[in-house]
């Protein structure tokens, strides 16, 4: 079980790379750092979500610190805020978070919420349904602790994909059978395009209607100015460039040849994608992988269109 939530989170870490808000650029020479924190930290820190000081949202600022409020661990936002008082309200969301994250007691697998008793095992809490649960949990901790992580995963993971389709939708702009703007008539509906494409119309009655090829025209360019650059070699794009399509999403590329490096890491490559929108498509430098412009003849690409 351990290994199985290890790799789970692991997995879904992986694409959290470039994910963060990039409002924040007087910090990214501090970000560019090698991060000390481990998986578990970093899924806790997606659950916590704000700065229990500040309120701010947690990863702005760096890499948060690692703290112990009492016997739980926690995370602060920046060293700012490093000897100051938690604040109750706060405090309180955070509570709110990781039992909505949590869901269920690992007992007894009764719903949960932050009103109820809960336990501190290795720095972790854990909320129960009842007290007799508390020396159950104390008894074999990481049993326990592997079951709320597993919940944990799948609370984030749901989470993101909401903030990845908000970002999808905004992108796309307007519905592909009406030309309505999308959001204008409630919730855009998540739907497939062909095989292996995903993307929003605006309401049920667009639904199994032909797309019109004015409206899609207008989406692929939408689609392109919001993505900005190639994710790769962080070259301007548009809708007349060659793209690829990775869980469901179309990215633009500058080049045939980055189609192969998108197409290798789909996750990493579409989270990337979500920052760049986010950012009003600017690039997101990226150096895991040690690539660099610098060498790169990029003359030598054709663009078929």
């Amino acid at each position: 079980m351990k290994t199985i939530v290890t790799l789970a989170i692991t997995c879904l870490l992986a694409g959290h790379v470039f994910a963060q808000d990039q409002n924040h650029e007087n910090h990214q020479a501090h970000n560019a750092q090698k991060s000390t924190l481990t998986d578990a930290d970093k899924l806790q820190i997606a659950v916590q979500k704000i700065c229990p000081v500040s309120g701010q949202e947690l990863g702005l600022m760096g890499d948060p610190i690692k703290i112990k409020a009492g016997e739980q661990t926690a995370f602060l936002c920046c060293k700012g805020c490093q000897g100051k008082q938690i604040k109750a309200e706060h405090w309180k969301t955070i509570q709110a978070r990781v039992a909505k994250a949590q869901g269920t007691c690992p007992i007894m697998e009764k719903e949960v919420d932050s009103t109820m008793k809960s336990t501190v095992v290795n720095g972790q809490q854990i909320f129960v349904c009842c007290p007799p649960c508390i020396p159950k949990i104390q008894a074999d901790p990481q049993t326990s602790i592997n079951k709320v992580n597993a919940s944990y995963v799948k609370f984030v993971a749901a989470e993101r994909q909401v903030a990845s389709d908000q970002l999808h939708a905004k992108a796309q702009g307007i519905c592909p059978v009406s030309g309505q703007k999308l959001g204008s008539m409630g919730t855009p509906l998540k739907v497939k395009f062909g095989e292996k494409e995903i993307g929003f119309l605006c309401c049920k009655g667009c639904v199994g209607k032909e797309l019109k090829a004015e409206h899609w025209a207008t989406v692929q360019t939408n689609l392109a100015k919001a993505q900005g650059v190639c994710p790769v070699m962080e070259e301007p794009v548009d809708s007349s460039m060659k793209s690829t399509v990775v869980n469901g999403r179309k990215i633009f590329v500058c080049c045939p040849p980055c189609i192969k490096k998108i197409d290798s890491a789909p996750a990493e490559f579409v989270a990337k994608l979500d920052a760049q929108i986010a950012s009003g498509g600017k690039a997101i430098s990226e150096s895991s992988d040690g690539h660099s412009h610098e060498g790169h003849d990029h003359s030598a690409h054709k663009h078929d269109k």
